[in-house]
């Protein structure tokens, strides 16, 4: 038996969605209940699992990107699932499941108020002072006045967190939690092992997630110490206890945004200044591959009036490191040795 879930004369237009916004997809677009599978709640959300990321919305995340490269304001995290999360699952629908999807694209998300609690239940339960909660999440009436502090919404801003775009093949995935005992779950008796399990097709989220933290830096650097362990180690989420909801660094996403970061920085720094934020932060072994055995490939990278500034520069900034390298062996393929000639201006070519 079918039943009608919604009218004619939009059951045609709803047919004819090639690319659906998934929130209104699972909320208004089942058209009748059958007792046939394929065209019951699972074909329903398999609809919505086979549903990627729009242009539009891959030009919304990078304006997004852009609107919060400031390090002077905001700090970003990128995180994965190396499985998958339960998000919105409890949010009222007709299918009995949810997922929490932006109001605009339709694409995964997890609202700032979820990871604000997240990572405030995590950090209360490893012992951070309360006065550090109060600045980084707020407290109410209640708690301030035990305290006898005045109450306040804390001094950061958690925003939603973004689906990143590419992270995952389809951001959406078909999920099945079963229930073994619906009636002792229900309050109505006993769990037995003669229950029949009773599947429930859910719908779940892969890929990874763009986190971003707004206020003094000094605040949102703790903020997102706290969030990364949060994440790692309390997961975030339904189902937490089977595996659901639990993120690891996305390291490559993370690289690439400190990229494209730097060279917005350096894009506004006269030659001097270019120079000493490239070899700032080089390490040991960087400083002696760059300039040694990759002199050639490190030159090209530089204009005529950056290079002359280079040997001094690096001086300045690694003087003590450059002159140990003094005793280094003369071999032609002595990295070090080859930098050390190179700064202390025995050599300018390899």
């Amino acid at each position: 038996m079918n039943l009608p879930l919604m009218r004619k004369t939009l059951q045609g237009a709803v047919s004819q969605a090639i690319s659906p916004h998934v929130g209104l997809w699972l909320s208004r677009g089942w058209k009748e209940f059958s007792q046939d599978e394929h065209d019951c709640k699972g074909g329903h959300l398999d609809r919505a699992c086979e549903q990627t990321p729009s242009p539009l919305y891959k030009l919304a995340y990078e304006r997004w990107k852009q609107l919060t490269a400031d390090t002077a304001r905001f700090r970003s995290l990128y995180m994965r699932l190396p499985q998958r999360l339960f998000i919105g699952l409890s949010t009222a629908s007709a299918i009995e499941t949810g997922v929490c999807t932006s109001h605009s694209y339709g694409m995964p998300m997890i609202p700032g108020s979820s990871v604000k609690g997240a990572v405030r239940a995590h950090a209360a339960a490893i012992g951070v002072p309360v006065e550090y909660l109060a600045a980084l999440f707020g407290e109410d009436e209640t708690t301030a006045a035990a305290a006898k502090r005045v109450p306040g919404a804390g001094s950061l801003v958690w925003h939603d967190a973004w689906w990143i775009p590419d992270s995952a093949p389809r951001p959406f995935v078909r999920d099945v939690v079963t229930v073994h005992h619906q009636q002792y779950y229900a309050g109505k008796g006993e769990a037995t092992d003669f229950d029949s399990p009773i599947p429930n097709v859910q719908i779940a989220v892969g890929g990874g997630f763009h986190f971003v933290v707004e206020g003094d830096a000094a605040w949102t650097d703790l903020a997102l110490k706290l969030l990364q362990k949060a994440l790692t180690e309390s997961g975030i989420g339904a189902k937490r206890a089977a595996g659901y909801g639990f993120m690891e660094v996305d390291q490559k996403a993370m690289d690439k945004a400190k990229k494209a970061q730097n060279e917005v920085l350096i894009q506004a720094l006269d030659p001097a200044g270019k120079v000493r934020f490239q070899l700032s932060d080089l390490s040991e072994k960087k400083l002696a591959e760059k300039f040694g055995k990759g002199f050639n490939a490190t030159k090209s990278e530089y204009s005529e009036a950056e290079w002359v500034l280079v040997p001094k520069i690096g001086l300045e900034l690694h003087g003590e490191l450059i002159r140990s390298w003094s005793k280094e062996t003369k071999k032609t393929n002595n990295a070090k040795a080859k930098a050390y000639k190179f700064f202390m201006g025995l050599k300018g070519e390899d």
